[in-house]
């Protein structure tokens, strides 16, 4: 009777913890690495976007009493990023993405206050760029509402919001602003 060694290839293993370990919400550990490209089989649940049209940033909240940031949420059991960024960012902001893009992503780790998943459980969480061909209303019956604010406004904001994820989320902007200046977006 033997026994066959698992397809060890299809597993996801991050890479070994880097020197700068962040706290996410006190509910996960990560570290942020900057790609174009997810790794295979990587398990993404959330994801974030910065959305940009023109000269401007756009921010979004749900509810009155939340702060305003990027564009996020859960990605739905079985749902391609190709079909959850289209998804966000209408019902989110009333975006119609002309393009997105990743930046990066955070390696996570769950902490014992994690109250979603055991601790030690391992995600994926990307970070995109969105450009935006199209800002329409927000659909009503989201709950959301946006704010388009002026570039040095939309970074305050999410300093504010994301004082631990900021210096990723500002990878966005950045690469944002070597579309426009290539006249690509």
């Amino acid at each position: 009777m033997g026994f066959g060694m698992p397809d060890i290839s299809r597993i996801y293993i991050p890479p070994p913890a880097g020197k700068l370990e962040l706290n996410i919400s006190d509910a996960w550990r990560g570290r942020f690495t900057e790609a174009t490209e997810l790794p295979d089989g990587a398990p993404v649940d959330h994801g974030y976007a910065v959305l940009f049209k023109g000269d401007k940033g756009y921010v979004c909240r749900r509810g009155e009493n939340e702060r305003w940031g990027v564009i996020e949420g859960p990605v739905r059991e079985g749902e391609s990023l190709a079909d959850w960024a289209p998804r966000v960012a209408m019902e989110q902001a009333g975006a119609t993405l002309a393009r997105w893009e990743l930046v990066g992503y955070l390696d996570c780790k769950a902490t014992s206050h994690n109250p979603d998943y055991p601790a030690g459980t391992i995600r994926v969480r990307p970070i995109f760029l969105f450009v935006a061909s199209e800002i329409d209303d927000v659909p009503e019956e989201t709950g959301y509402s946006r704010r388009r604010l002026p570039f040095n406004e939309h970074a305050r904001a999410l300093r504010d919001r994301y004082p631990e994820l900021q210096r990723y989320l500002a990878k966005a902007f950045d690469r944002y602003m070597v579309l426009r200046a290539k006249g690509e977006a």
